[in-house]
């Protein structure tokens, strides 16, 4: 085992099954036939992280369960909670789960799960995949007979919320994530406000790699987050307070100086324990294996285009990502290789879009900046009447 391997986190794909067909995900069933990890290679994966995260002085590791769908291998999922848990406890290591699921299943054996990991750590972080409302959700995730999923996910929504109420978990337990793609990118505004109505308070819109953007795109895009901007600045003003800008920050202001983490501090592992760069690179391209879970890392030549990459030498045609002001881009490592077998190499359709809404968010911060002084002036000249009046 490489001693010097500083992961930090690790997305646990622990299946290649899953009983949804989503027309633009980007893994291959076809290529995926490892099936559900065992729990002794899940096992070997704890051991893995943790025995390194000892050796190189790291005091806290994240675990994403993935799939496919990770709830059609629960059984190993709670073991694996369990033995990562005893296992870091006895060297006052921290340890923070996350759950992606696509929230078509739901049982009495998920809740206990779900207390027995609430239990444990004190917090709770589950991603449910649904793209906002019914329209929306059912023109691309459909079940593998080509089915309608968006009743089925929004009465699970409903379960979890109630269940949270019920066992005094947080409410933020339960975020959502969406993926926006070019025949609905129209309707965001109308799917945050649906998810809003569900109950859901934090939520994310991630615009799908694999669609070839033009500048027409773009310009819904932002006109669509302006929709959403203008909702939450007239929710801030109701409240008199800054919250419901905070809570939707994911969406409308996630500037951020860091690129993306595969191969560096996060990598994936299959389900049969072979190591990649992130969870995207097992399944577009086997040949970016980096070791396995027994070895360790072997392979350091391909990891090293990903774990050497700054965002100083990224670039989209002429444009250079280090003399770029806007940083609100989600670049892809693993689909700039790809498209470009290089992982610096953006692409130049979604570089734009990611322009434009770095612009957008820059404005918007001075727009609720404004608006947080003047909360504060109103409140102080609240303050300052009733002092006089009494």
């Amino acid at each position: 085992m490489n001693e010097n391997t500083p992961f930090t986190a690790c997305y646990l794909i622990l299946t290649d099954k899953c009983n949804l067909r989503c027309k633009y995900c980007y893994e291959d069933f076809n290529k995926c036939s490892e099936g559900h990890m065992t729990f002794d290679t899940a096992k070997k994966s704890a051991d893995f992280l943790i025995d390194n995260a000892i050796k190189t002085d790291i005091r806290k590791l994240s675990w994403t369960f993935f799939g496919g769908e990770p709830l059609l291998n629960i059984d190993v999922m709670i073991k694996f909670l369990r033995y990562s848990l005893d296992k870091a406890n006895k060297y006052n290591l921290k340890l923070n789960f996350s759950l992606v699921t696509n929230g078509t299943i739901y049982s009495n054996q998920y809740e206990k799960f779900l207390l027995e990991w609430y239990k444990e750590v004190k917090h709770i972080n589950i991603y449910l995949s649904t793209d906002g409302i019914p329209e929306v959700h059912d023109k691309n995730r459909v079940d593998v007979n080509g089915k309608s999923t968006s009743g089925i996910v929004s009465e699970n929504i409903l379960k979890l919320k109630k269940f949270f109420k019920q066992n005094q978990i947080e409410t933020y337990s339960l975020r959502t994530n969406s993926v926006i793609t070019r025949d609905t990118i129209s309707k965001v505004f109308l799917s945050y406000k649906y998810l809003r109505q569900l109950g859901i308070n934090e939520s994310t819109f991630q615009l799908s790699h694999e669609e070839d953007w033009n500048d027409n795109d773009t310009s819904i895009y932002i006109e669509q987050l302006s929709l959403i901007s203008d909702f939450i600045y007239d929710q801030c003003i109701k409240s008199g307070n800054l919250i419901p800008y905070k809570k939707a920050n994911l969406i409308i202001g996630d500037i951020t100086e860091s690129i993306c983490e595969a191969g560096k501090a996060l990598c994936a592992i299959s389900p049969s324990g072979d190591i990649y760069p992130c969870g995207r690179a097992y399944s577009s391209n086997r040949n970016l294996s980096m070791g396995n879970v027994t070895d360790g890392i072997i392979d350091n030549d391909s990891r090293k285009p990903f774990s050497d990459a700054c965002r100083s030498d990224m670039h989209a045609g002429n444009i250079s990502c280090g003399k770029c002001e806007n940083t609100a881009c989600k670049v892809c490592m693993v689909l700039n290789h790809q498209q470009y077998n290089d992982v610096l190499k953006c692409n130049p359709g979604l570089c734009s879009i990611y322009k434009a809404k770095g612009n957008f968010i820059i404005e918007t911060k001075k727009k609720f900046e404004k608006l947080s002084q003047k909360l504060n002036y109103d409140k102080c000249n609240e303050m300052t009447f009733f002092k006089a009046i009494n």
